[in-house]
């Protein structure tokens, strides 16, 4: 199937393990038409390409443009894709005969049942490609992008071009090392995930609590960390709570501990930062900042804008359309 290089329309599309969402977008990045199902996880890839196709079709029909008009589809999944993005090496949230993806073929089957050529890309790859030609990182040429939530992934845009390494696994920026400590799921011990994933963070606000320390969070969470979220603790931070501020701000030292690795080994331009827990704002971002001002060469740090990302939960979105125009522009 070949794309279609003088289309004004593409097809980008986020699949989670809860649902897939897909959305038509113009070259300007304006979204025509939107369609959501659930991906249906747990019940093997071809129950999640019919889910695709649904979500994609119902997407086509409300932007009113025809099929023959959209010049491919990109999809962000959420596991190691190859570097042709064709074939889900592993995704630990979908599940073939009861068994994680591995060396799957997804992109085909999901291109034959919508009539579009598809790509694939992580999605904390493909989240960063959208804030990088339609969000915070426009208008630049290197970008690092980390993900903040569940885990902490990444994605790397360098020289222009999304950069995903040797066997398509790079921008695993949540498994850098930065201390001593305690490994969380699939992460290593002492990685920036393990201190800075969304269950970390909670658990260090109970830990807290549990010292006999008064804060607006004890009401929320009647001393259970997994009662926890971190809009509570960005909340009870901006009431002025001593607790949420003092968990921001050792996590915000550990994200910029990441940061300083990565603008130590990159030199970037720009370091976006998204996700739900980058909802807290700047009570999260000055310790970042300041962490990663105090670690880092100052040449190479003073030029660094450290913000957060624009694109929200469609950056998954954005960036499978951004898939799709660089190979047009690439095939042009």
């Amino acid at each position: 199937m070949s794309w279609n290089r003088d289309a004004h329309y593409v097809v980008g599309a986020d699949l989670g393990g809860t649902n897939i969402r897909a959305a038509v977008l113009d070259r300007a990045g304006k979204m025509l038409g939107h369609g959501k199902r659930p991906s249906l996880a747990q019940e093997g890839s071809a129950r999640t390409v019919g889910q695709i196709k649904q979500a994609v079709e119902e997407a086509i029909s409300e932007s009113g443009v025809a099929l023959s008009e959209i010049g491919g589809m990109g999809i962000g999944v959420p596991g190691h894709i190859d570097p042709a993005g064709k074939k889900v090496l592993w995704a630990p949230n979908f599940y073939e005969e009861g068994f994680p993806y591995r060396n799957i073929s997804l992109a085909d089957p999901i291109a034959e049942a919508t009539g579009l050529p598809v790509l694939m890309g992580n999605d904390a790859n493909v989240a960063a490609m959208g804030e990088f030609r339609f969000g915070a990182g426009r208008d630049t040429r290197t970008m690092v992008m980390f993900t903040l939530g569940t885990g902490v992934g990444g994605g790397l845009i360098l020289d222009g071009k999304l950069w995903t390494g040797f066997t398509g696994g790079a921008g695993e920026l949540g498994h850098i090392v930065i201390a001593a400590g305690e490994r969380g799921g699939a992460a290593s011990f002492g990685s920036l995930e393990s201190m800075a994933q969304i269950s970390a963070i909670c658990e260090r606000a109970s830990r807290k609590l549990c010292q006999g320390r008064k804060s607006l969070l004890a009401e929320v969470s009647g001393y259970d960390w997994h009662r926890i979220t971190p809009k509570d603790i960005a909340d009870a931070a901006k009431a002025g709570d001593a607790v949420a501020l003092e968990v921001l701000e050792e996590t915000g030292y550990y994200i910029g501990l990441g940061v300083t690795s990565v603008v130590m080994l990159l030199n970037p331009e720009k370091i976006v930062i998204g996700g739900g827990v980058a909802g807290a704002g700047d009570l999260l971002f000055e310790p970042i900042r300041r962490t990663a001002f105090a670690n880092s060469s100052s040449t190479l740090i003073k030029d660094c804008q450290i913000i957060p990302a624009e694109l929200g939960d469609d950056a998954g979105i954005y960036g499978g359309a951004g898939l799709v125009f660089d190979a047009l522009e690439s095939a042009a």
